[in-house]
């Protein structure tokens, strides 16, 4: 796989460096966003696929990737911000959304307050259930759940190859998108010498709780864009985002629930083919009443 792009850095609100990366192609433009914790690469072996009527841009979302990581700055306005920011770098008036657990929170927020902005958006796996709340997944306070894995969240290998093998044995099913991900993931050198994840434990923590209290059945409610929800169907709580999938479904004007048989959470790297398809079929099936 050999995928190539253009990579820029620019500036957004407050100053955080962000880097961008435009894969060319003809069309509307369409933004991929990653999950917490990822970069854009994750995006790389569905991209191609889109090259043919789309000018595809992705970027590394703050706090991630080849970005920066400021102390602060993960609301989700502070994501929106960074959204305008590269779409005024790359002079994008509008753009079809697509993204993956918290980058399906961080589009869910724009299109809701920048609806002119956004022309469709496809949520994988993120903002289709509320943590808290009616029906959401916990009920525990946010330091009763941050507490089960506050030890996980800023993992440390002895090298750089240790942190790749450590991928190989445990990240499954292990494949050839995994393994290109893995391959071109930065890790961050820290000061004691140790290899980790570019997203520090500390930053994962904000934006952990930055999502745990947010109830996106209200951003939905200002939605003026077609959406379509993936589910996905091993990954577990399918009951409860499917009920929530339906009270969206309500105050949408346009949108679609597809299920992929077989998929996991980060469904990229396991069912490419039936993902891209099943993007493109809703894009092909949008009425031009609510384009």
């Amino acid at each position: 796989m050999n995928i190539k792009a253009d990579k820029y850095e620019l500036t957004s609100h407050d100053g955080t460096k962000i880097a961008a990366y435009d894969h060319g192609g003809s069309g509307e433009f369409l933004i991929f966003l990653h999950y917490l914790g990822g970069s854009a690469p994750l995006w790389h072996p569905v991209i191609p696929h889109f090259l043919d009527k789309y000018r595809v841009v992705t970027y590394d979302m703050r706090g991630h990737g080849l970005s920066g990581q400021p102390d602060d700055g993960y609301t989700f306005e502070d994501t929106a911000k960074d959204l305008e920011a590269v779409m005024e770098f790359f002079s994008i008036k509008s753009a079809n959304l697509v993204g993956s657990s918290y980058g399906c929170m961080v589009g869910a927020y724009f299109a809701s307050t920048r609806s002119d902005r956004v022309l469709s958006l496809v949520n994988s796996e993120g903002a289709l259930v509320n943590n808290t709340g009616d029906d959401g997944l916990y009920d525990e306070s946010f330091e009763e759940h941050i507490a089960k894995f506050r030890d996980q969240l800023d993992p440390e290998y002895d090298s750089v190859e240790a942190y790749k093998e450590y991928y190989k044995e445990n990240w499954k099913p292990w494949n050839e998108a995994r393994a290109y991900f893995v391959e071109h993931y930065v890790p961050r050198m820290k000061e004691n010498g140790k290899v980790g994840p570019r997203t520090t434990g500390a930053t994962m923590e904000k934006i952990i709780a930055e999502i745990y209290y947010t109830n996106f059945l209200t951003w939905y409610e200002k939605v003026k864009c077609p959406v379509l929800f993936l589910p996905a169907e091993t990954e577990g709580d399918l009951a409860k985002k499917e009920r929530f999938i339906e009270r969206a479904s309500n105050v949408l004007p346009f949108c679609r629930k597809v299920i992929i048989p077989g998929t996991t959470h980060l469904m990229m790297y396991d069912h490419e083919k039936e993902l891209v398809q099943t993007i493109k079929e809703f894009y092909a099936d949008i009425p031009v009443s609510v384009k």
